[in-house]
């Protein structure tokens, strides 16, 4: 299966499985553009984290949020790999409580209003 490659507009792709795709076109469309946008910025930070270091894979978990009135939490897991682009492969709509948890973990995606 061949998986579809999105363009950051910074010259850094990221990859989507299909299932992560329809989960995300399943979303109103103001949310999967905020989630969208999100995993823009996510993939450029990872570019930049392999540029320094060493070659590895790397499997994840991280939770963000879409800020509106009413906001819509989620997690993504992804595969970040030296040798490859970001791969996001599961995302899931979590509650308030377990974007909290993931804060405390220091696992969740920066917006500009942090």
């Amino acid at each position: 299966m061949e998986l579809p490659e999105r363009f950051t507009g910074d010259e850094h792709y990221y990859e989507m499985e299909e299932t992560f795709l329809e989960e995300l076109e399943n979303l109103p469309s103001i949310y999967s553009a905020g989630i969208i946008m999100q995993l823009d910025r996510l993939a450029e930070e990872m570019y930049e984290q392999n540029k320094l270091s060493k070659p590895s894979k790397r499997f994840g978990l991280i939770a963000g949020v879409v800020q509106l009135k009413s906001p819509l939490f989620f997690s993504v897991e992804y595969l970040n790999s030296k040798s490859m682009h970001p791969l996001f492969f599961k995302f899931n709509v979590i509650d308030s409580d377990a974007y909290l948890d993931y804060i405390n973990l220091n696992k969740t995606i920066k917006n500009e209003q942090d």
